[in-house]
């Protein structure tokens, strides 16, 4: 990435912070591939302040071994508690989405890890509990679209996208930021209404409207418009996983 894209990078990755700490009901976060000039950015201009951050791991591993880590502490007894959406999933917490099945590569790892691509064939219906949510770390204006896809394909892993064009219409195509993405899974956590979440977080100027249902004696048909929907290229540089959330406060 270009030094802007990494700067422009390393703010969306602590406004992911900052909004997870906000939430009513935090998750577990960590950011994988954890080096060069990006971390050296943090350690130096950002002055080390991310070693504050709490509640966050850093990986020099990729995202599948932050994952496999999380997917530890989730399951553990300092793992926290499910709460707000999760709350009515306390008695299923290893359910994960059929659909996100892995195409090619390697064996297929535990069922605790979605990457989230717009490029994927498959649609979240809604988060699971105890599994790590991958968002890639890249800042490149679409340059390199179907990058995470195939990256996640390759390593087996599943993949996933937000239901953006199932709630939302849009007047152009839209690409997400990290922050965004991050922000959108928060608060579905808090209100289990992916419409509301959508609304509250995706940027004025896209001009983002909730797709309105008919009554049933239109046949419950929905408005439909021409939408395109998207949101930022992922690649493994970075990953921000959202699981299973904790209670905990900062003090």
């Amino acid at each position: 990435m270009l030094e802007k894209e990494l700067i422009s990078l390393g703010a969306q990755l602590t406004r992911c912070y900052s909004e997870n700490k906000k939430t009513p009901y935090r998750s577990h976060l960590a950011l994988s591939s954890w080096g060069g000039t990006l971390k050296s950015r943090f350690e130096n201009v950002l002055t080390n302040n991310h070693l504050s951050w709490k509640g966050v791991k850093f990986f020099e591993e990729d995202f599948v071994v932050a994952a496999e880590a999380l997917d530890e502490i989730m399951r553990s007894t300092s793992g926290g508690t499910l709460a707000g959406a999760f709350a009515k999933d306390k008695n299923d917490a290893l359910k994960i989405e059929e659909n996100c099945a892995p195409t090619v590569g390697r064996s297929k790892p535990a069922p605790s890890i979605v990457y989230l691509t717009s490029d994927s064939p498959y649609t979240l219906e809604y988060l699971s509990p105890n599994t790590s949510y991958i968002i890639g770390g890249i800042v490149d204006k679409n340059r390199h679209k179907g990058l995470c896809y195939k990256r996640a394909c390759e390593m087996g892993i599943p993949t996933a996208k937000l239901p953006i064009g199932e709630y939302m219409t849009m007047q152009s195509r839209t690409v997400l930021a990290v922050n965004h993405v991050a922000e959108i899974m928060l608060k579905w956590l808090v209100t289990g209404d992916w419409g509301e979440a959508f609304l509250s977080v995706i940027p004025k100027r896209k001009e983002a409207k909730l797709k309105v249902k008919r009554s049933e004696e239109d046949h419950g048909e929905e408005n439909e418009s021409d939408d395109e929907e998207g949101w930022a290229s992922a690649l493994e540089n970075q990953a921000v996983n959202a699981g299973k959330e904790t209670d905990e406060r900062d003090e």
